[in-house]
């Protein structure tokens, strides 16, 4: 199949995936593109089919999903399961004025101090109608970096990810949320804002809580009290190395991360 007709025929397939982000099954999205042709459609093979959806999967623009014989969805059109915070809501308003100065510490400190050389970061907490895949499954911020080693041949990929909270009030939910994105991370931390109204030897400290349950998750846990300044910044336990599925890994990459990263990890990786 020539490139000409691989680009026509990805734009009619996308056209028959519904906008509204609800699935189809490949037989049945197989079986429409193939009356879509006409008498063309005789000699369009499944080969030919799954050849054009997966260009249309490497691109970005759809994701696969479950169901008899699978199915695929496009990528912008899909809703959050679960609602974002209200807007109103001072929790929510407190947590999101600290990413981009938490951003730009992670960048001039977190990354200098691990002594990583080539990464990309984004904020991927706010992305409108972007799919997430489900609940939880959303950073905060997304580190990704490209690492090389003296006796380990090739080049190693570490998704790192971020969850930031404004206090300990939620702090505890963000443990859970921070373990979720395991799923398709290396190592995941918990950022939560410092409180003195807490006192070292309380006997209901709540930071004792969390850091026994991220010790006890494989979950990072670090604290802060200025965001932009990585020197306020403590990594009270360190995340546990995982290997989660590489198909995760691509999957939340190509459906998280924008495309212009996307072809910056591309360039370091060939």
């Amino acid at each position: 199949m020539d490139l000409a007709r691989k680009a026509e025929y990805g734009k009619r397939l996308l056209s028959l995936i519904p906008e509204s982000g609800k699935s189809i099954g490949n037989s049945m999205l197989r079986e429409q593109f193939r009356k879509s042709l006409g008498a063309d459609g005789r000699d369009f093979s499944d080969q030919d089919y799954w050849q054009i959806r997966d260009s249309l999967i490497d691109d970005g623009l759809i994701v696969q999903g479950r169901g008899r014989g699978g199915s695929v969805h496009r990528v912008e059109s899909v809703i959050d399961e679960a609602p974002a915070p209200s807007p109103e809501s001072p929790v929510a308003s407190g947590e999101r004025s600290l990413y981009e100065p938490f951003h730009a510490a992670i960048v001039s400190g977190y990354v200098k101090d691990n002594r990583i050389k080539r990464f990309i970061s984004e904020i991927t907490a706010s992305q409108g109608r972007r799919s997430t895949g489900g609940k939880w499954t959303r950073p905060d911020l997304t580190l990704i970096a490209v690492r090389t080693y003296s006796f380990t041949p090739g080049k190693r990929l570490e998704v790192i990810t971020f969850e930031v909270k404004p206090s300990l009030d939620t702090a505890l939910e963000g443990v859970f949320e921070a373990l979720a994105h395991s799923v398709f991370a290396h190592r995941s931390y918990l950022a939560v804002a410092e409180e003195e109204s807490y006192a070292d030897d309380s006997t209901d400290n709540p930071d004792e809580r969390i850091m026994q349950e991220c010790t006890r998750l494989g979950v990072g846990y670090l604290t802060f009290s200025k965001p932009a300044d990585y020197s306020t910044y403590e990594i009270v336990t360190s995340a546990k190395l995982s290997e989660p599925d590489p198909y995760e890994v691509d999957k939340f990459i190509q459906g998280q991360i924008s495309t212009e990263k996307q072809e910056e990890l591309r360039d370091w990786l060939r």
